[in-house]
């Protein structure tokens, strides 16, 4: 094969499709596989562990169920090994590329390598969180990403994987600086979705889906109304881009207060430790993202096209991320201190929101809108 990193991510994506497959067995727990008078797996790991801020009864455990956890986390040990030589490899192959990938060895220039070099962090983040947390059903979508982000990359016509020079623009070790961040912020984030995502599923069950269909539907509408309106700036449109944009939010917003209302049966104890994954994976990854777009991210654009902020499509959207996120972090520090009924789920739809703004802003504008960061 002509490019080894090629070969290594194609093992890794088998690899990762293994590793998915085990933590979905561990958390589905097929009737065929359970032992007799065996019960679904706790949120937590193992048998008489701290879970979730209570001792987890002991269980009756097969040998069998226990051991589908443990074969995902080394499968998943696996499977980071592959892609770290993996990226290591494309690291060699650009420096070949161009002398100035030489020097900063970041893999990040181009779509096939930004997929690639997520499916390596990613997975990286969340193994380092289920070492400290011990929930292993997060794995289920994180390596399920890792599986669909390489799936895609495979694909010569939608992410070519011949190594190119790094245009002379982007030259600047402010351009790693900011990329770097950014990514890392976003690993961080993907790992609380996931969380969040498991969260949700348990605290309000099958009618997470009828919320997760009016948020996306709200989404939407601002996504092809609400933004398309404002951005003509006539004052008409503007008033109307508002009310379009209030009547959806407001009816989630009463649909999610109604379903929240029906749903205090359940136990804030078994989810305790969970929704503080996700506010760690959240509080962490702020930071990386902010001041890795906002400030190294301006700073750059002042050495490449001669300003610091130019109002860009993916900026503006940037910006929007990140404040979605400090409103998250101050209702969770603010309102979720006091009530746990607000930090036991109203506040995790922050969350999901915030991630959604993080792929509009990765992946809506990267092949939907005109912006000078399209080239990623």
């Amino acid at each position: 094969m002509r490019y080894p990193s090629v070969l290594l991510f194609y093992l890794s994506t088998l690899s990762y499709f293994v590793t998915f497959v085990l933590y979905l067995l561990y958390v589905v727990k097929p009737p065929f596989l359970k032992g007799r008078g065996d019960s679904p797996p706790p949120l937590g790991e193992g048998v008489g562990e701290r879970s979730f801020g209570v001792i987890a009864p002991s269980i009756s455990w097969s040998l069998s169920d226990m051991a589908w956890g443990v074969w995902a986390t080394r499968a998943l040990g696996v499977s980071l090994i592959i892609a770290t030589a993996g990226v290591i490899a494309r690291a060699m192959e650009l420096g070949h590329a161009s002398q100035w990938v030489k020097v900063f060895l970041l893999p990040l220039s181009t779509t096939y390598e930004t997929l690639t070099f997520f499916s390596w962090l990613i997975p990286l983040v969340y193994f380092v969180l289920e070492r400290r947390f011990q929930i292993k059903q997060v794995g289920v979508f994180v390596t399920g990403a890792a599986f669909v982000m390489l799936s895609v990359a495979a694909s010569p016509s939608f992410a070519p994987s011949a190594p190119t020079g790094v245009p002379a623009s982007l030259q600047s070790y402010w351009l790693t600086i900011h990329v770097l961040f950014m990514v890392i912020g976003i690993a961080f984030f993907t790992s609380g979705f996931g969380a969040t995502l498991v969260y949700l599923w348990r605290r309000y069950e099958r009618k997470v889906l009828l919320l997760a269909g009016a948020l996306l539907g709200a989404v939407v509408v601002t996504i092809f109304g609400v933004i398309p309106l404002f951005a003509t700036l006539q004052p008409l449109k503007m008033l109307a881009a508002g009310a379009l944009f209030v009547a959806p939010c407001a009816g989630f917003g009463w649909l999610l207060l109604f379903v929240h209302r029906g749903s205090q049966s359940v136990m804030w104890e078994r989810l305790e430790s969970l929704e503080e994954m996700i506010y760690r994976c959240n509080a962490l990854g702020f930071p990386f993202y902010a001041i890795g777009g906002l400030v190294f991210g301006g700073i750059w654009a002042e050495h490449a096209w001669g300003r610091y902020w130019g109002w860009d499509p993916k900026e503006t959207a940037m910006l929007v991320t990140a404040l979605v996120y400090a409103v998250y972090l101050h209702a969770r520090l603010t309102w979720g201190a006091r009530d746990p009924g607000w930090r036991g789920g109203l506040v995790a739809w922050l969350s999901v929101l915030g991630y959604l703004a993080v792929l509009y802003a990765w992946i809506g504008i990267n092949y939907f809108v005109a912006s000078l960061h399209s080239f990623v």
